[in-house]
């Protein structure tokens, strides 16, 4: 099952990757497909403003001119060009919408993913279980899509807790600060980065990960540890 944490001091190794065009921006493929609309409105624009063409020996011509009138003394061919020019502005009003909510950020889009990986970088093989002095290794990752550049802190808490079975919770025992780090991730870009700990109690029996996007606290309480952070994970260990 994958961890529910992450975090570590800051590595050489560090690698970064665009997030794909989808999250924030529009994807390729809607371009092709708004040059076609509006194509389609242009033609259709251009057929409502060109002059009505005469069939087969003129007769168009004579149609146009014997049109009947309607009460304001335009023609009939008139009122109908009037209405394509209104229809065709509507669509246009609407493509230049559509056009705008994909293309311009939205408040809900804003996020910061977090998370670890194992360290060949799949989400398996966790170093879960392990004896005491040993060093162990995941890899931290940290998107960024607030639409701003940011320097996040990350702090890893070695903690101990045991299970209450009268309140059916873990309750927080001790939680020892193991390191704090910083790293800066561009607006749209995720960052991957080796993050090697040690465990020197065998009665810890969890890290914790916290996020902050903004400076973090000088000292947290052990019992306020969860939703300390802007964003919390945490992995079970067992170590001997």
């Amino acid at each position: 099952m994958p961890p529910e944490a992450s975090a570590g001091p800051l590595s050489d190794r560090l690698r970064s990757r665009t997030v794909p065009p989808g999250v924030t921006a529009p994807c390729p493929r809607i371009a092709p497909a708004l040059v076609r609309i509006l194509f389609a409105a242009g033609c259709l624009l251009v057929a409502a403003l060109s002059p009505a063409r005469s069939g087969p020996g003129g007769a168009g011509s004579r149609r146009t001119a014997a049109a009947p009138k309607d009460l304001s003394g335009g023609s009939a061919p008139r009122i109908e060009r009037t209405l394509s020019l209104v229809l065709i502005a509507a669509v246009l009003v609407a493509l230049g919408a559509t056009v705008f909510i994909i293309v311009a950020p939205g408040e809900g889009e804003k996020f910061t993913e977090f998370y670890i990986l194992g360290p060949t970088g799949k989400a398996a093989d966790y170093p879960t279980e392990f004896m005491s002095r040993t060093p162990q290794t995941v890899i931290i990752g940290i998107g960024n899509h607030e639409s701003r550049d940011i320097t996040y802190t990350v702090e890893t808490f070695a903690v101990e807790s045991r299970f209450d079975d009268a309140t059916n919770r873990s309750t927080v025992v001790s939680a020892t600060l193991l390191d704090r780090f910083s790293v800066t991730v561009p607006d749209n870009r995720t960052v991957e980065q080796p993050y090697t700990f040690r465990i020197m109690d065998p009665d810890v029996n969890r890290l914790e990960f916290l996020l902050f996007a903004e400076p973090p606290p000088e000292e947290i309480p052990a019992g306020s540890l969860i939703g300390a952070g802007y964003r919390n994970l945490h992995l079970w260990l067992r170590v001997h």
